[in-house]
C-alpha cells in the first residue's frame, strides 16, 4: 500500500497550486472579485491539412521521471515519461472513457471475475521481439511482483491465462471491471520480456512498445523521444521529434514557452495571466483531483464522527477556491458529483461553511473548549497559504491547528508508515480505478488510512463495486458508498477539485487536457 500515497502526494507537489484559464476572450483572471475564468476550455484541435511532419514538440515540466522502466517508477508522475515509449493494453481517453490500444477488444465474463483481451497483431516491440499474449503474460506477472511499483493496483488478479497467441484471459478474486481502467496506466505498459532483467531499461529503454523511443537522455534536464518505424497507429505520430525539458522554476517555464524555446508547459496560478499576457493558447477542463486532508482516526479526537463533522462545517471551502484562482471547485466527497463514481446529491451545500454547527458538535463530541493537533504539508508556499487559511477557519471554532512543513518523502513517512502525525494536506491525484482510492482511504489496511478506520458497511459496498461488471452497476454501488462515508464523516476532508491547466503556442495542434491529470501526447502536431 506505501505506493499508493506515494502516487497520491507526488501529484500533489505537482499540481495543488495550478489554476487555468479562460478562452482567450475572458479577460477574468481569477480570485476575489475578479471575473472567474472558465473552467472547461479545449486546447486547439489538430487541423490535418496544417501539420508539420518535420517539426519537433517541445514540452516542458518542474520534475524529472524515477525510471524508463514501469515496474521500477516510484511515483505516477512518471507515467507521462513513459506513455510514448510504452504502450498501454487499455487507453483511457482524455474524458476518461476507455479505448481500445495493445487490446484491440475485451469482455468481462465468468459473473465479472474475469477480463478477456484480444490483441492486435503483427505488432513488435523495439527490440523486434513479438507481441503476443505469452509476452502480455509476462508482463502481467512480472507487475503483480513483489517489488514492482504496481503490484497494489493489481493486488485482485489471481492469474493471467495464455488461451492462444492473441488472447489472454486475466483472473480475479473480487471482480475484473476496475482492470479496464488499470490496465490504461504503468500496469497496463507492455515491456519486451527479453530485456526484463536488464537494470539499463531505467537510463535507458529498448523494449518499448509504443509509438516513440527515446533518443537522447539527459538525468533531471530533458528527454528526446523519435518515431519508430511503421508505429501500428499512424494517425498517433504527427511530429518528427518529441523533447521533455525539465525545470522547477515556474517563471523560467513560462518565459520559455512565451519566447518559443519549449512550446508548451503547465500553469499554476501565478502564470494565469502572464501566460495570456504572452499570447499563449491556454486551456483546461475540471479534473478528478481533489484538495484532501487525511486524519489519522487512531488519534483522538478524531476517533468521532462528530468532531470530523465539525471539521468540514468549519472550513470555508469557497474561500479555498479564490486562494486558487477560482479554479479548484467546492466538493465534499473524494470525486466531483459530477463523476460516474459518486453521489450527485452530494453537493457542496452538504457541508457548507457554518462555525456555528461546528462548534455546536464539537460539544456534543464532548470537546467544546476545542482541541489541537498538527497538520503536516509541503513545504511549498503554495500550500502555507493553504493550510493558514485553514488555520484561521478553525481557530473560530475554538480548535488550535499547528502547521508543519515538511518535504514530501517524510510527509508520507510519517503518516502512512510511522502513523505518528495527526494529519496530512496533499492533493490527491485520480487513480487508475476508483477502488484503489476507496481501499487506501477507507479500507482498513489502506495506506492512506493509518488510523484503521473501518465501516462494514463501506467494506462491503467497495468489494460489490469491484465485482460489479460493468461501469454502470458500480455506479450505483459508489453512490451508496459516497453517501455512507460522508454520513459517517469518513476521512479524508475533501476541500475542492482542481481543473487541469495548459498553455501553448500558436503552433500546437491536438494536445487534450486529461480529466485524469495526466500528461499525454498522442497525435500532438505542430502547425507549418
Amino acid at each position: 500500500m506505501r505506493k499508493q500515497l506515494i502516487v497520491a502526494a507526488a501529484a500533489a507537489f505537482l499540481m495543488i497550486a495550478s489554476a487555468c484559464s479562460a478562452d482567450q476572450g475572458d479577460e477574468g483572471g481569477g480570485g476575489t472579485g475578479a471575473a472567474k475564468p472558465k473552467q472547461d476550455v479545449a486546447c486547439p484541435p489538430v487541423d490535418p491539412a496544417a501539420i508539420d511532419k518535420g517539426a519537433t514538440f517541445t514540452w516542458m515540466y518542474s520534475v524529472a521521471n524515477t525510471s524508463f522502466d514501469p515496474d521500477k517508477i516510484t511515483t505516477s508522475n512518471s507515467w507521462m515519461y513513459l506513455y510514448p515509449v510504452y504502450d498501454t493494453l487499455i487507453r483511457m481517453d482524455a474524458a476518461g472513457e476507455p479505448q481500445p490500444m495493445l487490446a484491440k477488444k475485451w469482455e468481462i465474463g465468468d459473473k465479472g471475475k474475469t477480463l478477456t483481451l484480444h490483441l492486435i497483431d503483427k505488432w513488435k516491440y523495439h527490440d523486434g521481439k513479438a507481441f503476443d499474449a505469452a509476452s502480455v503474460k509476462a508482463n502481467l506477472d512480472r507487475h503483480r511482483g513483489a517489488k514492482s511499483f504496481n503490484k497494489q493496483a493489481l493486488n485482485d488478479v489471481t492469474g493471467v491465462d495464455v488461451v492462444d497467441a492473441s488472447t489472454v484471459k486475466v483472473r480475479t478474486k473480487t471482480g475484473a471491471a476496475p482492470l479496464i481502467g488499470i490496465l490504461s496506466s504503468s500496469a497496463g505498459m507492455m515491456m519486451s520480456p527479453a530485456v526484463f532483467d536488464d537494470p539499463g531499461q531505467g537510463r535507458t529503454p529498448t523494449g518499448g512498445s509504443g509509438a516513440f523511443k527515446v533518443s537522447a537522455y539527459e538525468p533531471n534536464t530533458k528527454v528526446e523521444y523519435t518515431p519508430v518505424k511503421d508505429y501500428w497507429d499512424p494517425k498517433a505520430v504527427n511530429v518528427a521529434k518529441m523533447v521533455y525539458l525539465i525545470s522547477s522554476n515556474d517563471n523560467a517555464r513560462l518565459n520559455a514557452t512565451v519566447t518559443g524555446s519549449a512550446d508548451a508547459t503547465f500553469l499554476r496560478s501565478a502564470m494565469y495571466q502572464p501566460a495570456k499576457d504572452g499570447k499563449l493558447a491556454v486551456c483546461q477542463k475540471p479534473s478528478l483531483a481533489s484538495f484532501t486532508i487525511a486524519l489519522n482516526v487512531a488519534r483522538p479526537p478524531f476517533d468521532k464522527k462528530e468532531v470530523r463533522q465539525a471539521l468540514n462545517y468549519a472550513i470555508d471551502r469557497n474561500a479555498v477556491n479564490e486562494l486558487q484562482g477560482g479554479f479548484c471547485q467546492p466538493g465534499v466527497q473524494m470525486f466531483p458529483s459530477t463523476y460516474y463514481a459518486s453521489d450527485p446529491s452530494l453537493t457542496p451545500d452538504a457541508y457548507k461553511y457554518d462555525p456555528g454547527k461546528a462548534k455546536e458538535l464539537l460539544a456534543k463530541a464532548g470537546v467544546k473548549d476545542g482541541f489541537e493537533f498538527t497538520l503536516e504539508t509541503d513545504n511549498l508556499d503554495a500550500y502555507q497559504r493553504v493550510a493558514e487559511l485553514i488555520q484561521a477557519n478553525l481557530q473560530e471554532i475554538g480548535v488550535k491547528m499547528t502547521i508543519r512543513p515538511v518535504e514530501l518523502p517524510k510527509l508520507m513517512e510519517g503518516f502512512s508508515v510511522n502513523k505518528s502525525v495527526d494529519a496530512i494536506m496533499v492533493q490527491q491525484k485520480a487513480d487508475a480505478d476508483p477502488s484503489i482510492q476507496v481501499a487506501s482511504y477507507y479500507l482498513p489496511d489502506g495506506f492512506s488510512n493509518p488510523g484503521g478506520y473501518s465501516n462494514p458497511t463501506i467494506n462491503d459496498l467497495a468489494a460489490k463495486a469491484k465485482g460489479a461488471e460493468d461501469r454502470e452497476s458500480s455506479a450505483a454501488i459508489y453512490k451508496q458508498l459516497f453517501k455512507t462515508a460522508h454520513d459517517d464523516a469518513a476521512s479524508p476532508v475533501t476541500l475542492c477539485h482542481l481543473n487541469t491547466p495548459l498553455a501553448m503556442n500558436n503552433k500546437v495542434m491536438g494536445v487534450e487536457v486529461y480529466v485524469d491529470g495526466s500528461r499525454q501526447f498522442r497525435g500532438v502536431a505542430i502547425r507549418k
